[in-house]
């Protein structure tokens, strides 16, 4: 046990304090018996004050749990804060809502040893699947990453999957990405490739029950098409 390189578990959360704090000692038992040494990064951007408080419970008072309180909201935001200020140099991006298995950190390394700088999941259709995601949503995001694909041409099925391994070292420029908000996702895919970056990908069959999405799905995608120009226009010109 404790093979595993150093690594900082990133956990932005926006009124999902709740989900965190039941899940905070198992997550932080599977660190301990699996890493070398780790730190448990919570960033809070936009959370209610009810929310808030529960941070602030005794089981959060550990060196090895870092919360930080964002005055900026966006979830994007969030991860580039923790990307620069992480204490280690890989970077787990873990939706806070728990609705990946923990487990699935085992996929991403071999020999102690992350697979490859930039590792994604990719979420695969099955019955399971269903069980816990509304086939609307389900919808909505194969319309919007076949949208993603398509304009961006980026290579993945799953540019939104809420769990992104990322090796500081080799994937350098990984927070340079300009959005605030969601589609920072998609800026990850852009970025690895101006550097020609290895990415690997695992796939995933089953999610736990989440919390309710922040993302409305009229207003928000909306907002989203209209950032990915925005997007578009910004690497254009850079390239």
């Amino acid at each position: 046990m404790n093979t595993f390189n150093p690594i900082t578990i990133i956990l932005p959360t926006k009124n999902h304090e709740k989900s965190i704090y039941i899940n905070i000692d198992k997550l932080y038992n599977f660190l301990e018996n699996n890493f070398k040494d780790f730190q448990i990064l919570i960033l809070s951007n936009g959370s209610t004050k009810e929310n808030i408080s529960i941070l602030y419970d005794k089981k959060f008072r550990n060196p090895k749990i870092d919360v930080v309180f964002l005055d900026q909201k966006g979830k994007g935001f969030a991860v580039r804060y923790g990307l620069i200020n992480s204490r280690f140099d890989d970077v787990l991006i873990y939706d806070s809502d728990f609705s990946y298995n923990m487990e699935l950190i085992n996929e991403i390394y071999l020999d102690g040893q992350p697979i490859s700088p930039f590792v994604t999941a990719t979420r695969v259709v099955n019955k399971e699947l269903f069980n816990t995601l509304s086939f609307v949503r389900y919808v909505a995001g194969l319309t919007f990453n076949l949208i993603v694909r398509k304009y961006l041409d980026i290579n993945s099925k799953d540019t939104q999957a809420g769990f992104k391994l990322i090796s500081k070292k080799e994937f350098t420029n990984c927070s340079q990405f300009i959005s605030d908000d969601y589609l920072f996702d998609i800026e990850l895919f852009i970025l690895s490739e101006k550097i020609n970056l290895n990415r690997k990908e695992i796939k995933v069959y089953s999610l736990n029950s989440p919390l309710g999405s922040n993302i409305n799905l009229f207003s928000d995608s909306i907002k989203m098409l209209k950032n990915l120009i925005q997007i578009k226009k910004y690497y254009r010109v850079q390239s």
